[in-house]
């Protein structure tokens, strides 16, 4: 074709006729093998399963489920995870004998993935809805769930799919009661190790309360009062200790008065001796001199040589003297009262010490009592808090295990395909055929562009720079009409034969891949494959 003219109206005409049998030879022979391909695609049918959301039974007012409702988003994709979990989908593919050839080529992995390709979960939209889900999706309260899975096959379809419908609702109500029940067991395991935990404290409590007797806060005030009557005590005893004293040291001179009554003015009489030596040794020990001095260990040596004669002379005389003895027995009696009075210093003083020392140690007793009761005070309080919990999970898991919780069933169960789902044939040979006369077209003019030679006067004269001064028409004798006609006849006959024998072997090909289809069956087999009328079953 010659375009440095342009192309004229007249020009379209001539192209049809040089290369419309190459554009619909080539349009015809791609539409027949788009057709052969639709033809031996096999038929996929799918069949699903809806799975009902029931709420639950008992109100939520007097019970709380053990396991929270989830909103779509999250129902949706704890589904889908659930029913394409590995192990479910491996053994339905065992028990099925599903993708066997796949099997053959492809490891166990990537048959599963091929699977969860064909399995999908959808929610069912309410009809009221539909109109503006997409702009408050979230607002739409949806309550049903389909099950999809795609086979070849219309009854492993089906079975497939009820089976994923059933084997998910088993595995919600299991995961359920178990969720609830690992509850209750982690509720009552936190209930015993709290139990020994308090019962720990309280053995320390009481352990520091035996190993710290009066140390105790609770003590204190008792305490504190002993310790004033013990100070009050022990003023009463340290007076009566003076009084002992000055008693002793009365009837001591009363004594030796008595007993130099016979000679008070002798003045060498062993008593009188004694009275002027203890006078001596006083005066010594106001000078200052200590117990080593000589004097004052000469004078106590003396003193005790002449008490030794005084009492010599005591055992020995017979003389009675009432005064002496008198003041003998009140001596006896002061020393007496005096030892006693020490004594009862002496007792107080420790009673004091001990009681001092133990209000010294209160504050520490008490803070370790404070920490322990403080420790006490929140176990105690955590365990009534899991006692009342215990409670809500038992009625809870009370709950699920009757399934009064929320519940998934099967509210239609999957039926058997009547017609498949894929591939949609029509629209492939619609498309098809758009393609097929778009290529058809393309060929023929790539064709003629590729075409240099002249068709006409006008581009003969453009191309040669010459003007044309006559054309000759071609003349057509009868037996140019006559071959004319049999090469058309050929062509249609030929393209009959090819057509015939695309559409005879597509059909084969599909009978071959798919079987005869259902509206040729006998009616008692379409009988037999109806869709079992939907029903309700409890998971």
């Amino acid at each position: 074709m010659n375009v440095d003219g342009g192309i004229q109206i007249n020009d379209i005409g001539g192209i049809l006729r040089r290369r419309g049998k190459v554009a619909a030879g080539t349009a015809l022979a791609v539409f027949l093998v788009i057709y052969w391909i639709a033809m031996a695609l096999p038929n996929v049918f799918t069949s699903y399963a809806t799975v009902l959301v029931e709420p639950q039974s008992v109100k939520k007012e007097l019970v709380e489920a053990g396991v929270n409702d989830s909103d779509l988003n999250q129902r949706l994709h704890l589904m889908t995870a659930q029913i394409l979990a590995r192990p479910r989908l491996s053994r339905i593919i065992d028990e099925f004998g599903l993708y066997q050839e796949e099997s053959e080529t492809l490891l166990r992995e990537e048959v599963i993935d091929l699977m969860r390709s064909q399995i999908r979960v959808e929610p069912v939209i309410p009809e009221l809805e539909q109109g503006g889900v997409s702009s408050r999706r979230q607002e739409v309260e949806i309550n049903e769930f389909r099950i999809y899975y795609d086979n070849y096959d219309p009854k492993l379809a089906k079975e497939v799919a009820q089976r994923l419908a059933n084997d998910f609702i088993e595995t919600h109500i299991n995961a359920r009661v178990q969720t609830s029940q690992k509850s209750l067991e982690f509720i009552e395991g936190e209930l015993e190790r709290l139990s020994k935990s308090i019962a720990s404290v309280e053995k320390d409590i009481a352990r520091v309360k035996s190993e710290n007797p009066g140390t105790l806060p609770e003590d204190m005030d008792t305490s504190q009062r002993q310790l004033e009557r013990i100070l009050v005590d022990l003023t009463a005893a340290q007076r009566a200790l003076g009084e002992a004293t000055s008693d002793e040291e009365f009837y001591r001179s009363q004594l030796a008065a008595a007993s130099t009554y016979a000679a008070p003015n002798d003045d060498a009489s062993p008593a009188r001796r004694i009275e002027i030596l203890k006078l001596q040794l006083g005066e010594y020990e106001s000078r200052g001199f200590t117990d080593k001095h000589p004097d004052i260990i000469k004078t106590r040596e003396e003193i005790a040589r002449l008490e030794k004669t005084v009492a010599e002379q005591k055992s020995d005389s017979t003389v009675y003297n009432p005064i002496a003895q008198q003041a003998e027995a009140s001596l006896r009696r002061a020393i007496l009262q005096k030892e006693a009075a020490q004594q009862e210093i002496e007792r107080l003083r420790n009673l004091s010490d001990e009681l001092q020392a133990q209000l010294e140690a209160t504050p520490a007793v008490a803070e370790q009592l404070d920490a322990l009761n403080r420790e006490y005070e929140h176990l105690f309080n955590t365990f009534q808090d899991f006692s009342n919990r215990q409670n809500e999970a038992t009625v809870q898991a009370q709950l699920e295990r009757k399934q009064l919780g929320e519940q998934f069933k099967v509210l239609e169960q999957a039926f058997e395909a009547p017609e498949p789902s894929a591939p949609n044939r029509p629209l492939i040979l619609v498309v098809g055929f758009l393609f097929a006369v778009m290529t058809g077209g393309a060929v023929g003019i790539l064709r003629e562009a590729l075409d240099t030679s002249p068709h006409d006067a006008r581009q003969l004269q453009t191309q040669v720079q010459l003007p044309v001064l006559a054309s000759i028409p071609a003349i057509v004798l009868e037996a140019d009409r006559a071959r004319a006609r049999r090469s058309r006849m050929r062509t249609v006959l030929a393209t009959a034969g090819v057509v015939g024998f695309a559409l005879v072997g597509g059909a084969a090909n599909y009978l071959w891949v798919n079987g005869v289809p259902r509206f040729l069956q006998p009616a008692e087999a379409g009988q037999e494959q109806q869709a079992t009328p939907p029903v309700s079953v409890g998971g």
